[in-house]
């Protein structure tokens, strides 16, 4: 390799053990010191480098030449499963293959069945007992105890163990073991692990073989079906096994693995990585955007909806990647932060003056959230020129640096549409918007991701005002980042589509949206909870009489917190600047609820009222008054008809 060549790179990940991948189909690429594959690692915070080599032995398509941290040569099945996923996208083998690597040769394919990469394992030998413990090689040698249940999983310091069993003078002479904690659930095919890896010298999110270890140990121990779902920090690990006479065969590891990113490095004096001289001039002070090379990208990145009811939109961010620039050179821009421990936080956010802020983060670091969390992640890469890359990264800059705070508004102002913000300020009149109304309200834009949510759905219906029926105008959809993707899709820039096609960066396991919704007859869990209390109203009102004391309770408690939350819906109005919370018709019966508490008071007027109310809500457009709010509203009406006994 000449001094000065620069070398593409790849980061992918496998089931949340993360490698460095180097294509070497050429021959090319040197072998590495195990003090530059450390620093490449290090930088990239990976838990391995691989090369795809030429095989050596003609049996295989490929080889695949993983090096742990420490410049170590071992087995590691989801990098296998890596490599394997990359050279099958990259039309060098087929569905099915074999790569060579450490231990030998390596069936590999495509688990239909599942949608992942698979590889087979070599023959295992028996597990053996390691004093109470287990032992086994599954291709890197596994040292496995287990722990009670789940939650003893979570608490054991596995680092801390691990270390000390790892060198113990059991391992030394193998040049030590990986050590790992495996609990049994209360599914008989499914096991938790964690691992800690010799090589990497500290707990990984996954572990192949480590996966393949307790699976293996666990038929030897429990029995059952010759399978295993193997539950780690990163993700899930599938293992499919045979008996064999003296151990097993047959060994399939399945699980997902993606790309995450790309680089280049260029090597210089004895191929120590050196990182280019754009990084150099930003450490020394001369902002990110003026080293920008010609092939820095600017592109948007959409993260899948979340289970949590702050991510279940789905969230957005800018991202900003030169390739010559590794590994500084890929920084996402974010509008979606803020801090608890800001001052005044609790009042402002009730008062509707919480300040959110953009921040500056390694694409690695962000990426790294939704890995975790099995959240998916798309990219838009914007067809700019590099001068409109600059001006965009300048925007960035400064923004960050000088004013980074801004007053969030959920509808208005958000992560999402602070993007479009971003290309309006920086591209002007280059860009064509495009954006269409197509007749939905901004409450119609969350209806979607609150399908599998209904409880979240109820007190969203609940808290939002007749703003929130508004149609949308413009370009007013982009505030969810979904409909932000497809506005995009549909923008102009000098007369050609502004953004390029969707690409998947990490695919979202269990689908994009959760649109798993339970119902019985058409109603959902909140709207038969709701029947229900209108049911109970009636019984206790006539079958047991309003003198009988849990009628009173039962009529008491109700009037009582729908008060509570009526007076919660008036003080949103009054004092906060919530907008799309005011003048909420939901008051109507709310407050009915409150005058009813009022000693002495005649409820002939709510009674008036609430019954108009009821009647006309299905009918006349008001504001969107969901199934449930309107059977809350009628049982409201319920507690205060003249008595019925």
């Amino acid at each position: 390799m000449k001094e000065g060549q620069q070398i593409e790179f790849q980061k992918w990940e496998g089931t949340g053990n993360t490698f460095v991948m180097i294509d070497s189909r050429d021959g090319a690429f040197p072998e590495l010191e195990n003090e530059v594959v450390q620093r490449i690692c290090d930088e990239e915070e990976t838990d391995g480098l691989i090369v795809v080599r030429p095989a050596k032995n003609p049996a295989a398509d490929l080889m695949c030449d993983f090096r742990n941290p420490d410049g170590s040569r071992s087995f590691c099945g989801n990098g296998t499963r890596a490599t394997y996923a990359y050279a099958r996208r990259e039309g060098c083998v087929g569905e099915e293959a074999v790569l060579e690597a450490y231990d030998g040769l390596h069936r590999v394919r495509w688990n239909y069945e599942r949608d992942l990469p698979s590889v087979e394992f070599e023959a295992v030998g028996k597990p053996e007992m390691a004093g109470t413990d287990w032992f086994v090689d599954t291709g890197s040698p596994h040292h496995v105890f287990y722990v009670g249940s789940v939650e003893e999983l979570k608490s054991v310091e596995i680092e801390k163990v691990g270390a000390e069993i790892r060198y113990s003078e059991r391992y030394k002479p193998g040049g030590g073991s990986n050590v790992s904690a495996l609990s049994r659930t209360e599914d008989g095919g499914v096991v938790a692990l964690r691992t800690y890896e010799r090589g990497v010298e500290r707990e990984t999110e996954a572990c192949g073989t480590g996966a393949v270890a307790a699976a293996l140990i666990d038929f030897t121990a429990n029995g059952g079906e010759m399978k295993r779902k193997v539950e780690m920090p990163g993700g899930d690990l599938y293992v499919a096994f045979k008996k064999a006479s003296d151990g097993f065969k047959e060994v399939w590891l399945s699980g997902k693995a993606s790309e995450m990113k790309k680089g280049v490095i260029t090597f210089l004096l004895a191929l120590l990585p050196f990182f280019t001289a754009g990084i150099a001039q930003t450490h020394n002070n001369i902002p990110f955007y003026l080293t920008l090379s010609e092939e820095a990208e600017v592109s948007v990145l959409t993260a899948s909806p979340g289970d949590d009811l702050y991510a279940l939109f789905g969230h957005s961010a800018i991202r900003i990647h030169d390739p010559r620039q590794f590994p500084h050179g890929d920084v996402v821009y974010n509008f979606g932060t803020f801090s608890f421990n800001q001052k005044g936080f609790y009042v402002n956010f009730v008062r509707g003056r919480l300040n959110y802020r953009l921040s500056e983060e390694p694409f690695g670091h962000f990426q790294k959230v939704y890995l975790k969390t099995g959240r998916g992640l798309n990219s838009q890469t914007l067809n700019l020129s590099h001068e409109q890359v600059v001006e965009v990264a300048k925007y960035l800059h400064y923004n960050f640096r000088d004013y980074p705070e801004y007053q969030y508004q959920f509808f208005r102002d958000n992560c999402a549409t602070r993007i479009l913000t971003v290309l309006d300020s920086t591209l002007g009149d280059q860009i064509k918007i495009n954006c269409e109304p197509d007749g939905r309200t901004f409450r119609d834009g969350l209806k979607p991701y609150l399908k599998s949510s209904p409880f979240a759905e109820f007190g969203i219906d609940f808290i939002l005002g007749p703003d929130a029926d508004k149609v949308m105008e413009g370009c007013q959809q982009a505030y969810i980042p979904d409909d932000l993707k497809k506005v995009l899709k549909g923008m102009e820039i000098n007369g050609e589509a502004l953004a390029q096609p969707t690409f998947m960066l990490l695919n979202a396991p269990e689908g994009w949206m959760n649109e798993t919704s339970y119902s019985l007859l058409g109603l959902n869990a909140v709207e038969i909870l709701c029947i229900l209390l209108v049911l109970l109203v009636l019984f206790v009102r006539i079958v047991l009489g309003d003198s009988n004391l849990f009628t009173v309770v039962v009529v008491k408690t109700i009037q009582v917190v729908l008060a509570t939350l009526g007076v919660l819906l008036l003080l949103m109005w009054l004092f906060t600047d919530h907008t799309d919370t005011w003048a909420n018709w939901n008051l109507v019966w709310t407050m009915s609820a409150l005058y009813a508490l009022v000693p002495k008071n005649k409820k002939l007027v709510p009674l008036v009222v609430l019954a108009v109310f009821i009647i006309i809500a299905p009918l006349v457009c008001i504001q969107y008054i969901s199934l449930s709010l309107w059977l809350v509203a009628l049982s409201v009406f319920l507690t205060i008809t003249p008595k019925f006994k």
